[in-house]
């Protein structure tokens, strides 16, 4: 027989409070699992799961749409055989696995026993084997070995289509990450990480747009830097101006056409540019002088008149036109060179306008070359005019002064501005095609992977169908009922063993029924610790070697006595230890339990047993988290952790009161001033659960005479301390009045999250003041510091930040 452990819970997708779950990575599981959680913790919602995908094994019909229940859990489990060291993967089709799965729980005892009944509680029938015909053994054998063959041939066809659903995703994966590799720094949020960008985005395009692969990337490098790159800067180009051409050298020649002979020239100074000129600046310089400053001779008057002849106004006005004109084709040249300078850099530019922008400046820099040297060709025209004016300058027939052109430079701006506009489109294109490239050089393999995938899962599903039929075979074989005769005594003198006495006896009406008696009329309303009792003794003797069939099962058993007096706790553990730990029949072992003294003695009974033989154990502990998700809005999660051996935590397992004093105790010892609004959660859940029995614990020995009246224990405890803070007595009769639902106190109003730590603070206050010495001693066996359980701490703000 085969024996299969579940080693690790890999992943919860989605049931119930286990949202994307996964344990801590210490986690692992054993063959004997002890699991401690108190109510809210999520250790019977995990049973339940088990139990809902064990159910969906046996059951023919279709599974529920509701999101939350176990068959669209997307539970996986990682799990052994034998002594092998190696995991397989155990998800919700593995029929075979889920149906050797046994789960005692709440459900269970609802579904097994029907109480209140007119016909009579009615269990489902045991399982036990009869007598068979002599020819049905004989094909129950010939069926067996066949069904044994298929099933180890489904199974080796399920691990090969698990290692090609493996390889594929690894494949997928690594696409996925070659692609976040090349675009992680581009803008687009769907390229950020492989968590955001995953297989699932590669298995899509594959499966559903391969078309659109087409588009892949032909210059991958390129693609890529255009899509993580920035967008580049606007070119600044300044406006150029006017600049004076073919017009102005029209004018030009008519200027130099003007004559000044109405005037009256001086015949020495007529040709003589140097002479006229020194001349001239020399009126000017002899203004209301009698002599002259060059020879000291006397300036005669008609000399003077005759010099103002010569250069009258008309002389006058055409030197100054030729000046400004001078001056205006020294402007254009100059705004022509500064508008060539101010070209943008070629780094300024996109690349593929660099070449371009170099063409249009070494255009320009031609076209200027050309207009600078036209104009200096009229300038000396104009200056040779300017210094004689009776002359008449020539300038070729065939000059002209045409501008440089701005187009090209002007075209190459818009170009870079529209690629800046148009930059987030283009980079998005691109981070489309390196997309693209990387699954298009996949795609020819993906389709041979899944054309491999396709026949393996075809080849399972028809030897499936043949199982399916063997299945229906061995059942129609197996269908002969058994005798529940020896299950009704056995239920009879196990219900008398737990309970102590033997007032409920067992007996059967029919081969499927029981009759239950009390006292030998009709047993009716049994309690619920009567119950779960009976159903508990009925699912363990279900699960003996000689009631089932095939490899030995997985036991889960949740909260066996969260209903039943505590006098019979330690009934129960005995009968649960016996048979399934100190049998080692069963598989694997999974005892959840919300009773800290059922934990603490499995725990020290398991220490014991290992110290002795080999014994293979694990302890662990599931606790509620909350995290934060909106201003008011909290998620409440499981934490599945291993239980810790060492010496503080063997100390809080002297008692459950050493357990719930610890806990408390340093939720407050351990608050930090910054604590979050999910840390404040943490402390308030410990109020009506952990708190509350802490202080029963307490106040049964201050008050025993009160133990069973917690309002009124409490109240003659704070009665009789002289000189109660106001502030602690205030804040544990909120406390009282909120969560005492013993006594009828109202528990649908909470208190307010900054109210937690501050109320918890005030309990260990009053244990102080009622009894200090108790207070110390605890604090000091359990190494907690007495000061940060009774010193005010700065409150937190009701945000938590």
């Amino acid at each position: 027989m085969t024996k299969t452990l579940i080693r690790k819970v890999e992943r919860i997708k989605n049931y119930r409070i286990f949202q994307n779950w996964k344990p801590d990575g210490s986690v692992e599981f054993a063959r004997v699992n002890l699991i401690y959680g108190q109510n809210g913790s999520g250790k019977s919602t995990f049973a339940s799961l088990l139990s809902g995908c064990a159910a969906n094994a046996t059951t023919k019909s279709e599974p529920q749409s509701d999101s939350n229940d176990a068959a669209n859990s997307g539970l996986q489990l990682l799990a052994t055989r034998d002594a092998e060291t190696s995991f397989y993967r155990i998800n919700l089709d593995d029929h075979e696995f889920w149906g050797r799965v046994r789960v005692f729980n709440k459900d269970f005892v609802r579904r097994s026993l029907r109480f209140e009944e007119a016909d009579g509680p009615q269990p489902e029938a045991l399982l036990t084997i009869g007598e068979r015909l002599a020819d049905a053994e004989k094909n129950l054998r010939v069926l067996r070995s066949k069904r044994d063959e298929l099933i180890n041939s489904v199974h080796m066809l399920d691990e090969h289509i698990s290692s090609t659903n493996t390889s594929i995703d690894r494949h997928l994966a690594a696409v996925a990450r070659h692609i976040v590799d090349d675009l992680r720094s581009s803008p687009f949020p769907r390229y950020r990480a492989t968590n955001v960008y995953t297989k699932r985005q590669v298995r899509e395009l594959l499966e559903n747009n391969s078309s659109l692969l087409t588009d892949a990337s032909t210059d991958l490098a390129a693609d890529r830097k255009r899509a993580t790159g920035k967008a580049m800067k606007p070119v600044d180009l300044p406006p150029r101006g006017i600049l004076l051409e073919q017009d102005a050298l029209n004018d030009v020649r008519q200027l130099l056409a003007t004559s000044v002979l109405g005037n009256t020239p001086i015949s020495e100074l007529v040709g003589h540019s140097d002479r006229s000129k020194w001349v001239q600046e020399g009126i000017s310089l002899h203004q209301n002088l009698e002599e002259c400053l060059f020879c000291g001779q006397a300036l005669p008057a008609d000399r003077i008149e005759a010099l103002n002849a010569h250069f009258d106004e008309s002389f006058k006005k055409l030197q100054a036109d030729i000046d400004s004109f001078i001056n205006h084709l020294k402007q254009s040249e100059s705004a022509s060179k500064s508008y060539l300078n101010s070209f943008p850099a070629l780094s300024d530019v996109y690349e593929d306008l660099q070449e371009e922008l170099q063409k249009s400046h070494a255009t320009y820099e031609s076209e200027h070359k050309t207009y600078a040297e036209t104009i200096y060709s009229i300038l000396l025209a104009l200056k040779e005019k300017r210094e004689n004016p009776f002359g008449t300058p020539k300038l070729g027939s065939n000059l002209i002064l045409t501008a440089p052109g701005v187009d090209d430079i002007k075209s190459v701006v818009d170009k870079h501005q529209e690629k800046i506009n148009l930059h987030e489109t283009e980079a998005e294109k691109a981070a489309q095609r390196v997309e693209y490239f990387h699954i298009a050089n996949f795609l020819d393999e993906y389709t041979k992977f899944k054309k491999d995938l396709e026949a393996l899962k075809e080849e399972q599903n028809s030897q499936k169908t043949d199982l399916e039929d063997l299945d229906r075979e061995i059942a129609t074989l197996e269908s002969v009922d058994g005798d529940p005769a020896p299950g009704a005594n056995e239920l009879t003198n196990g219900l008398c063993g737990l309970l102590g006495r033997n007032e409920l006896t067992f007996s059967t009406q029919d081969s499927k029924h029981y009759v239950i008696k009390r006292a030998g009329a009709p047993a009716t309303h049994l309690s619920e610790g009567e119950q779960t009792a009976i159903a508990l003794l009925y699912f363990l003797s279900s699960v003996r070697a000689d009631k089932i069939a095939g490899d030995p099962p997985i036991i889960v058993i949740d909260d066996p006595v969260s209903s039943l007096d505590n006098e019979i706790l330690f009934g129960v553990s005995a009968h649960i230890w016996s048979e399934l730990v100190v049998n080692d029949y069963v598989s694997q072992l999974f005892l959840m339990t919300h009773s800290f003294e059922l934990f603490r003695q499995w725990l020290i009974q398991l220490e014991s047993r290992q110290q002795h033989e080999d014994c293979d154990y694990a302890a662990y502990q599931m606790t509620p988290t909350y995290a934060q998700r909106g201003p008011d809005e909290f998620r409440r999660t499981p934490r599945l952790s291993r239980w810790e051996t060492d010496k503080n935590c063997t100390k809080v397992l002297r008692s459950e009161y050493h357990f719930l004093f610890s806990k408390v105790a340093h939720a407050v010892a351990d608050r930090q001033e910054n604590e979050t609004q999910a840390d404040q959660m943490m402390e308030l859940a410990l109020i009506p659960n952990a708190a509350r029995r802490m202080l029963e614990g307490f106040l049964s020995f201050r008050c025993p005479g009160k133990m069973g009246s917690f309002h009124v224990a409490l109240e003659e405890v704070m009665n009789g301390v002289k000189n109660l803070d106001s502030s602690v007595r205030t804040r544990v009769e909120k406390y009282l009045h909120t969560y005492s639902h013993f006594d009828g106190g109202n528990i649908s109003q909470p208190l307010r999250l900054n109210e937690a730590t501050t109320v918890l603070r005030s309990l260990f206050q009053l244990m102080d003041r009622v009894d200090h010495d108790h207070l110390s001693s605890m604090c000091k066996a359990l190494d907690i510091e007495e000061h940060r359980l009774l010193d005010n701490l700065t409150t937190a703000s009701p945000e938590g930040h």
